[in-house]
């Protein structure tokens, strides 16, 4: 019962890192300099990514990263609805790249494997 305890404070944090990602990327994805250079796409993408790494840095199991993942796909996909007549994410490509770009990027993270040190020491001496 303790160990469920202690799972669902770090779940709970990636899932509020997760909206709060999600909210600033979905603003500042259309964001463009001089017409040609999408700043708000790569600022946006490259947050999803270093919360994302964060996330698994700091904790010791796959859990938070997971919950992180289906945050960003859920929100992207509820922000993508035209529940309140006007979308949040225009079906146009910077809409494509930031939505299908975040979700990719937070579900890779997540899944990538652990390797520690000694693992990659012992596979170069072989």
């Amino acid at each position: 019962m303790q160990a469920k305890l202690r799972a669902i404070g770090p779940n709970l944090a990636a899932v509020v890192k997760a909206f709060l990602v999600v909210v600033f990327g979905t603003i500042l994805h259309q964001s463009s300099m001089f017409d040609r250079f999408p700043v708000g796409s790569v600022l946006s993408l490259g947050l999803v990514l270093l919360i994302a790494v964060q996330i698994r840095k700091t904790s010791s199991f796959k859990s938070p990263n997971v919950s992180y993942a289906l945050g960003v796909l859920g929100l992207l996909f509820l922000f993508s609805q035209g529940f309140w007549q006007d979308k949040m994410l225009p079906a146009n490509q910077a809409g494509f790249i930031w939505s299908y770009g975040a979700s990719a990027l937070a579900f890779v993270v997540a899944m990538w494997p652990r390797i520690s040190s000694k693992q990659w020491q012992n596979k170069a001496g072989n």
